[in-house]
């Protein structure tokens, strides 16, 4: 796995926070919080796809939530973030059976909807002020999500059940990045658990994982 993004990005900002920390005539205010909601919409990529599974369309995920901070400075541009969010994530994609493979068992394109609850945690480094509504900011994070509601648009053969092949995972995981300027900055997710669970009915394990790029609004 590799994430050099982040180190690209880090050194910049800590620099950003190291100059107002030596600002000396700073006024601090210690009610001062970065509380935030925010809204991003990302396109979604599944990669390590095996032969069974294609993808198609345009796939995306929308999510919105909340995030409490956590200052852990005297100036408060260095702090943690926990929040409570809800995820949307849509993909279309083919099977196949590939241990029968011909045109018979080979699924159309089929829809999958992914209704989820989101708990993104942050290490947040910014160069804001009470005073200051316009700074940059590097958040790179965790982020936990559980599915409660699924819903499939699934088109297949007679002879063949795509849910024979896959299994969608309830619960997932994975790290995330948001930076940039002011209040749209750019998106960034790695799945780092598996997107299906291994079917009952299907011995092979299709270990296939999201990555998502997009934007994310932080309108407060």
């Amino acid at each position: 796995m590799r994430i050099p993004c982040y180190f690209l990005f880090l050194f910049g900002f800590l620099s950003f926070a190291q100059d107002d920390l030596n600002v000396t005539e700073q006024v601090f205010d210690e009610n001062y919080l970065e509380d935030q909601l925010y809204v991003s919409l990302s396109y979604q990529r599944l990669i390590k796809l095996p032969e069974e599974i294609k993808q198609t369309g345009f796939s995306y995920s929308f999510t919105v939530g909340f995030i409490k901070d956590i200052p852990l400075n005297r100036a408060r541009n260095i702090g943690l973030g926990a929040g409570l969010g809800y995820n949307l994530n849509t993909h279309y994609f083919k099977v196949r059976n590939v241990e029968g493979a011909t045109d018979d068992n080979i699924s159309s394109s089929n829809k999958v909807v992914l209704n989820m609850v989101e708990f993104p945690v942050e290490f947040r480094i910014r160069n804001s002020s009470p005073s200051k509504y316009n700074f940059w900011r590097f958040y790179p994070g965790l982020k936990f999500n559980y599915s409660f509601y699924n819903s499939s648009n699934i088109k297949q053969s007679e002879d063949f059940d795509v849910f024979d092949v896959i299994d969608i995972n309830d619960f997932q995981y994975g790290i995330s990045l948001a930076a940039g300027f002011n209040k749209w900055n750019i998106y960034c997710y790695y799945g780092i658990s598996d997107l299906f669970n291994e079917s009952e009915s299907y011995a092979k394990v299709i270990g296939v994982n999201e990555v998502k790029i997009g934007i994310i609004f932080y309108p407060l």
